[in-house]
């Protein structure tokens, strides 16, 4: 069965990742950026992970009451028995877990994110390859716009300029549609002037676009 493509704000939320290695390094590193609480706990920390502002570790064994109040917890320690008993943990306490490389046991995974500004592109082969994923991360990543992250941030700042200028709903919708498409196809950011013309003829139809 396929995962759904799920986002979520990670923003605050407590995250628990169960091992301290290379593994949870490279866990910490993927999700850090989204501004979770990050709490680390393993017999053995990597010193990276010590070093990584905002991050709260601890060197020993796992307790129970290291789930209460998580939302998501990444077991990445690679013990199978700690993972069973964790897995069975977190499904009693209905939190979402994900056991590093046991697809079986994981209520998320990890996709390949194509990563521009507000942009967010998650690819998934539900764990059928990831070298797949990554490859057509990489594919996606060549295809857009250099000044993608501006063209977001202009659209952004319409909408509310577009609600301010047309009341109607699905004239606004229409607009809004027009400047994305042209402002995609053309790689670039009508200024002021254009700006205006492009709403006058929505604003009156007897002109076309």
């Amino acid at each position: 069965m396929a995962y759904f493509p799920f986002y979520v704000e990670l923003k605050d939320v407590s995250v628990l990742i169960v091992g301290g290695g290379k593994v949870a390094l490279h866990k910490v590193k993927r999700i850090l950026d989204y501004g979770p609480k990050i709490k680390v706990v393993a017999k053995k920390v990597d010193e990276r992970i010590k070093n990584i502002k905002g991050v709260e570790w601890e060197e020993r064994e796992f307790e129970d009451s290291d789930v209460e109040g998580v939302r998501f917890v990444i077991a990445a320690a690679g013990d199978e028995e700690l993972d069973e008993h964790i897995t069975s943990l977190c499904n009693d306490k209905g939190i979402f877990i994900n056991v590093v490389d046991v697809k079986d046991k994981c209520d998320f995974i990890f996709p390949s994110v194509v990563s521009r500004g507000k942009l967010e592109i998650g690819i998934s082969s539900s764990g059928a390859s990831p070298r797949i994923t990554t490859l057509l991360a990489g594919e996606i990543d060549n295809i857009l716009p250099d000044n993608i992250e501006e063209i977001l941030d202009y659209l952004e700042k319409l909408r509310p300029y577009a609600k301010q200028k047309i009341s109607n709903d699905v004239l606004r919708a229409r607009f809004l549609s027009y400047m994305a498409e042209l402002t995609y196809s053309r790689r670039n950011i009508p200024d002021d002037e254009e700006l205006e013309k492009i709403l006058n003829k929505f604003l009156n139809p007897i002109e076309t676009i």
